[in-house]
């Protein structure tokens, strides 16, 4: 940061310009075969301010409400031979803010969009960069970028730039604020001139009290390593100017310096070279007010008929509150009203041409309708293909801010999470998807079949409709699709057991049959021809002796 302790031009930064006609094909004409030198040809601007884009943002503050532009009327009482003002007919139209929503709507329509940029082969690899990417976009959501992201683009679409600053809290949660001039902020950039990159930024604000007067002047500060505060006020002691030409600043005293804990200038910035997003219809708007007003003037002047009489002697007869209810004419007289020209015809095709070139300038759409039924999606584009072309040419206008945008975060939220090194080496690829008006039931049709043909894959299509999904749908499809396959394996293993406790049981029931059969038949053939009582004695046998003898 020594090094930029000179910077002398730390406020300032190069306006906007609007193109004058001056010198137009003034040049000096030449034969052919003539070798002649190119002139030093400048195109000589006018510069315009935020302020005036905020002037022609708001009705209040356009130039058909200006005085001074358009005066207001004298006339002269012809009775009295006094003087008295009257005021014309002023209307303005809300065209700046209908063009800055629809170009802003087609921009933020849809959720950034989030992709791995590359395929690893390491299936555990795979499954640990998805997760990355699960945490980083629940991140990006959990702390409102989404809706950081829509005010940056609004402070673009309507002031021609805007700032998205990242910042530590005390929990050491990173969290974005959108710096814009909507908010009474002026931004400087600064970049090196060799390799673009923004090397330091300034913002510029003030505090005011009840009565709108400028209290206290602040300037804050980014380098790639610290954060500045600095002010400019009146204290008891008079103006402050301890720290004489800080940055170049006079008079300013810094109040802070803290390391803001990124490794680069931690604003993600972004300019409209052209301006506000409607400069390019502006001149026909301010046209269709001139002539919707002058339409009114008209209208005021011509709406009541002008009554006449012609001829000596011509009398009107009234009631007590002047109202006319009888004309007396004499012979040769007359009276009547006279018919003014109709200038509704050519106003309403003046108005009309007026009115459709302020939308094709600015890429706008006028609300279609829709007699019957939903449109096909080739249709609805066909419809819209003005203000597609125009979403498309953002978004790749708007690449390099998103790109930064993700960056900053991506450090910020791997430091949260004690995740630098992961996120950081996190190859991922966003961009901005412009909401096109569609049929939903076509798109989920088409990504049906795009599965079902297998040239899609199911993530594909669970990522194409992020109406309807979360972060991990495809995760979540994952997990239901093993819950299922767990259960089917469960319930297949269920019926093998039963067909085998079946089984069994008949086995066992056939080995106890056989069993029961086996001991009802004679025993084995009787081979000595003896004839055997009940007692298993046979006839001469006589054991007694032995008794005897044992006992």
């Amino acid at each position: 940061m020594d090094d930029l302790m000179n910077f002398s031009d730390i406020l300032t930064r190069e306006p906007f310009y609007e193109v004058l006609p001056y010198g137009y094909k003034l040049h000096r004409q030449c034969i052919e075969g003539q070798h002649v030198s190119e002139p030093n040809d400048k195109v000589r601007k006018r510069i315009i301010t935020q302020a005036d884009f905020l002037r022609e943002y708001y009705p209040s503050g356009h130039k058909i409400n200006d005085e001074v532009a358009y005066p207001d009327i004298w006339k002269k009482d012809p009775e009295t031979g006094q003087y008295y003002l009257q005021p014309i007919t002023r209307t303005a139209f809300a065209f700046q803010q209908i063009l800055a929503t629809k170009q802003i709507a087609h921009l933020v329509g849809n959720d950034l969009q989030f992709e791995l940029a590359g395929k690893s082969n390491d299936s555990e690899i795979e499954a640990a960069n998805n997760e990355s990417l699960f945490n980083l976009r629940e991140g990006w959501l959990v702390r409102d970028m989404e809706i950081t992201l829509y005010e940056a683009i609004r402070s673009y679409k309507i002031t021609g730039d805007a700032a998205v600053a990242f910042y530590f809290n005390k929990k050491n949660e990173v969290h974005a604020r959108c710096l814009s001039y909507l908010n009474e902020d002026k931004l400087y950039p600064h970049y090196d001139r060799l390799t673009g990159e923004l090397e330091l930024f300034a913002r510029k604000y003030a505090d005011v009290d009840e009565t709108g007067k400028t209290t206290t002047e602040w300037v804050e500060i980014w380098d790639d390593t610290y954060y500045y505060r600095a002010k400019h006020g009146v204290s008891s002691h008079g103006i402050i100017e301890r720290v004489k030409n800080f940055f170049g600043l006079s008079g300013f005293e810094v109040v802070e310096k803290k390391k803001h804990g990124f490794n680069e200038v931690p604003v993600a910035y972004v300019r409209n070279q052209y301006g506000a997003c409607w400069i390019f219809s502006q001149a026909t708007i301010e046209k269709y007010e001139e002539a919707y007003s002058y339409f009114h003037e008209n209208s005021k002047s011509s709406a009541m008929p002008i009554f006449y009489t012609k001829g000596d002697g011509v009398s009107l007869v009234g009631d007590m509150n002047g109202s006319v209810k009888a004309i007396d004419i004499p012979e040769g007289g007359d009276a009547g009203y006279l018919q003014h020209q109709d200038i509704s015809t050519s106003y309403n095709t003046l108005l009309d041409k007026y009115y459709n070139m302020i939308y094709e300038q600015s890429f706008g759409v006028k609300p279609i309708e829709v007699k019957s039924g939903d449109l096909p999606g080739v249709a609805i584009k066909l419809l819209y293909s003005l203000a597609i072309e125009k979403a498309i040419s953002d978004v790749e206008d708007l690449q390099r801010f998103v790109n930064k945008l993700v960056t900053l975060f991506k450090f910020g939220y791997g430091y949260e999470i004690n995740q630098p090194a992961t996120l950081a080496l996190l190859k991922i690829s966003v961009w901005i998807e412009p909401y096109v008006h569609q049929n939903d039931a076509e798109l989920f049709q088409n990504l049906s079949l795009g599965v079902q043909n297998k040239f899609m894959s199911k993530q594909t299509a669970s990522e194409r409709i992020s109406k309807y999904n979360k972060n991990d749908e495809f995760d979540r499809i994952l997990r239901e699709y093993k819950q299922e396959m767990k259960l089917k394996a469960m319930t297949e293993l269920a019926k093998l057991k039963a067909q085998a406790d079946n089984q069994i049981r008949v086995k066992k029931a056939t080995d106890r049959q056989d069993i029961n059969t086996r001991s009802s038949k004679q025993g084995r053939p009787n081979k000595s021809g003896r004839e055997y009582d009940e007692n298993g004695n046979w006839e001469g046998r006589n054991n007694w002796d032995d008794y005897n003898d044992l006992h």
